[in-house]
């Protein structure tokens, strides 16, 4: 008898004071972590999207000195490396770009001296001799 008692008293498990503790120390937790993550995961889209970029601008280059060589004029090579559904740009990216290209500056020489890449996650990009600017859009 005075087994059952004693097990009928002896509760195991816990209270609601402890899980409230818990609970909270949890959401202080999270309170920390969740903004840290967000600012992860906006530097892993941005370096994407600068990949993205950097593949539009050596696939413009590649077509630009090609077009260049063939004594294409600066507009018509503009023209064909600004518009992505074209057979050059097309067989260059193979889909892989998201985004859509903006403005593309060639000089006389066939260089690309600027490229601007609007991304599909929100950040512009511009590629301009050498230097890469980034500005998030809405």
């Amino acid at each position: 008898m005075k087994l059952l008692k004693k097990l009928k008293k002896d509760n195991k498990g816990f209270t609601l004071v402890e899980i409230i503790v818990v609970l909270v120390i949890l959401a202080v937790l999270a309170a920390f972590t969740i903004p840290a993550m967000l600012g992860f995961v906006n530097e892993a889209n941005q370096k994407a999207e600068t990949a993205q970029a950097r593949e539009c601008y050596i696939a413009a280059q590649a077509i630009a000195t090609e077009m260049m060589a063939t004594g294409s004029s600066v507009a018509d090579t503009t023209a064909v490396v600004e518009d992505e559904a074209s057979t050059q740009m097309a067989a260059y990216l193979n889909g892989d770009v998201d985004g859509t290209i903006g403005d593309v500056v060639v000089s006389a020489s066939g260089e690309i001296t600027s490229l601007e890449y609007v991304g599909s996650n929100g950040f512009t990009i511009t590629i301009a001799g050498g230097d890469i600017t980034y500005e998030k859009t809405v």
